[in-house]
């Protein structure tokens, strides 16, 4: 997203609630399931952020954001719970912006899209309470996504917006007899902004001055270049900066990894799919390093896709946590995953969780009394 390249992403059956009533005064008191034992209360006019990565520093983040919006004048009361995995790589603070800003902004009838509100979630995170560098494809996701469908996201920006294509493509696992699975250790766990993430999007930006010197032309996001292009100048750019090019490396193929995946869909083609899905995994790990002081993350890939049953396999989110995305049939779903625990648990000592999903439906009210 950060690199204004292709993405193609999915709402797993996983959820964050966030249930709001107004207040007469102007404090907001939030509670969450997950995390609480107790009310966390603060005046709606000091909105100020909570040392370490406190949950409600993304509510107030949120609050923040769209009191730009409209003028909050009244405080609310706030309640969350989620089963979404907080371990990273599969947008858990999103999903948590995404609940908050939906329920609020109905709340106060703030008029907004589902497009507007995610570039308000990511703005809210990108911003000094959270201070996550995050590009947009989370918050988009989970607002736009849609039941058995992947959502397409150009992210060249047009007309100040950061996508300036968004649009959903037919994906029936079902009818395929597959599914995806997420494996999570949640013991392995990361923060967006502590993470290597911040330094891997540094390095791609640092890196268009040089092409557009080697290229002789000016070069404004990575997917103004192409593979052959690329190869062209590779060599000379190892010498250079041999992380680097490793690092862009993988952002120029990878941006065709997502158009020769849509032909796969489009074409019905599962296995050729799921061979590109494996392809961008090892990449990941092998170019961008997304499994740095993450051991984890390598064993789990390299293990998965060598299981019967399973087509493709990949990372999740931004890396550097022990998650993984794998398309299988879906008759092997227990075997797959009685396999991979027990040579995870015989390294590791850890318990992993299995998320089964076929695509769903992103950000939506569920009730509403008003």
């Amino acid at each position: 997203d950060y690199n204004n390249g292709y993405a193609l992403g999915a709402a797993i059956d996983k959820y964050t609630y966030a249930a709001v009533s107004k207040r007469k005064d102007k404090l907001i008191c939030a509670f969450s399931q997950n995390f609480d034992t107790r009310i966390n209360k603060f005046p709606l006019s000091d909105i100020s952020k909570k040392k370490g990565t406190h949950w409600t520093n993304y509510l107030k983040a949120v609050t923040l954001e769209l009191s730009k919006k409209k003028c909050l004048t009244k405080g609310f009361n706030i309640y969350i719970a989620s089963d979404v995995p907080a371990s990273g790589g599969v947008s858990s603070s999103a999903a948590l912006e995404l609940a908050v800003g939906l329920a609020i902004s109905r709340l106060y009838k703030i008029k907004l899209s589902l497009l507007d509100l995610a570039i308000i979630c990511q703005q809210a995170e990108n911003g000094p309470l959270v201070a996550s560098p995050c590009g947009f494809l989370d918050q988009a996701t989970c607002a736009l996504s849609e039941k058995n469908n992947l959502l397409f996201l150009d992210f060249l920006p047009k007309n100040k917006l950061p996508v300036s294509e968004a649009k959903t493509i037919p994906f029936d696992l079902k009818k395929h007899h597959l599914s995806f699975v997420i494996v999570v250790d949640k013991n392995v766990r990361r923060n967006l902004g502590q993470s290597g993430y911040p330094a891997r999007r540094k390095s791609c930006e640092k890196s268009l001055p040089i092409l557009s010197k080697l290229l002789h032309k000016k070069i404004s996001s990575l997917r103004k270049i192409s593979a052959q292009e690329f190869e062209k100048y590779k060599d000379k750019f190892n010498k250079i900066d041999k992380k680097m090019r490793m690092r862009i490396e993988h952002i120029i193929y990878e941006n065709q990894r997502v158009l020769d995946s849509i032909k796969s869909i489009k074409k019905n083609d599962m296995q050729s799919f799921g061979n590109i899905l494996t392809l961008s995994g090892l990449s990941a790990l092998e170019l961008f390093e997304l499994d740095e002081k993450t051991p984890e993350l390598t064993f789990l890939l390299k293990k998965a896709r060598n299981i019967k049953g399973v087509l493709g396999v990949r990372n999740m989110g931004g890396g550097f946590s022990a998650n993984i995305l794998v398309l299988l049939k879906s008759s092997h779903l227990d075997s797959f995953s009685a396999k991979l625990s027990t040579m995870y648990m015989k390294k590791y000592y850890h318990r992993l969780d299995f998320i089964s999903f076929q695509p769903s439906q992103g950000a939506n009210i569920l009730w509403q009394l008003e």
